[in-house]
């Protein structure tokens, strides 16, 4: 038997749902951006956290907080509302008008040649490219402090802001994008077998959710033993 506390919770999360289903269909395009930004923002702090990349924060000369959280964080909150849901909201929902249900197993393989030919690599295009641009705002913000005018420093900060792009596509473009393909047939079977059309985008934020967070915590693992590493080396040739 039940108890009264796991009917309400029951009851509550069948609530949840139902009140998020009805914002999913009556404000498609800004739910999925809420939830998208979401995931992006819990993302960044759970690999900080499962990779023990905790910052202080002091408060006084003997209080610190712990925390993880770093500028990258509303950064990557405002990519995931402002690009990633819309580009996700639009692309999946024409694959669905293009090629609708009822799904064979033509129409399906169809789908996933799009997602996966289309919609993906436009997706990891922009990404690598607002990674590679907040990995740079420093760069960016010394040469917006040069000397000229507000126009010329402008013009040359849009200049840099294009090399960091192709650079970035060139060198994180097609790592991020085959793993991605690798990764999006399987989410697009699965989407095709359980998940309604109108929902797509959001059960991909959720499954590349779990994947990004894994792959983010490993990347933050490695940099600390890299950081580990180098200041050991460091501390070896003062000793020396």
């Amino acid at each position: 038997m039940t108890t009264p506390m796991e009917r309400t919770l029951s009851c509550t999360i069948a609530t949840l749902n139902r009140r998020y289903t009805q914002k999913l269909n009556s404000n498609p395009l800004l739910t999925k951006a809420l939830t998208l930004a979401f995931f992006a923002l819990l993302n960044e702090q759970l690999a900080s956290l499962f990779a023990g990349d905790i910052q202080e924060l002091v408060v006084t000369r003997n209080v610190s907080l712990p925390h993880t959280i770093t500028a990258k964080v509303p950064l990557m909150g405002v990519f995931a509302a402002l690009v990633n849901a819309p580009i996700t909201h639009y692309g999946y929902r024409l694959i669905n008008r293009v090629i609708p249900a009822p799904l064979t197993t033509r129409k399906k393989v169809l789908q996933i040649l799009l997602g996966t030919g289309v919609v993906t690599p436009i997706f990891c295009a922009c990404f690598v490219s607002w990674v590679g641009i907040i990995n740079s705002l420093q760069k960016l913000k010394d040469e917006y402090k040069r000397g000229g005018d507000w126009i010329a420093r402008l013009k040359n900060v849009i200049k840099h802001m294009i090399l960091i792009v192709r650079t970035s596509l060139k060198t994180n473009f097609i790592k991020v994008t085959t793993t991605s393909v690798f990764a999006n047939p399987v989410f697009m079977f699965l989407a095709q077998k359980f998940v309604a059309p109108e929902a797509w985008a959001v059960f991909f934020a959720l499954c590349y959710f779990i994947v990004g967070t894994y792959n983010n915590t490993r990347v933050k693992l490695a940099q600390r033993k890299l950081k580990r590493r180098q200041k050991d080396d460091g501390y070896d040739r003062k000793s020396e």
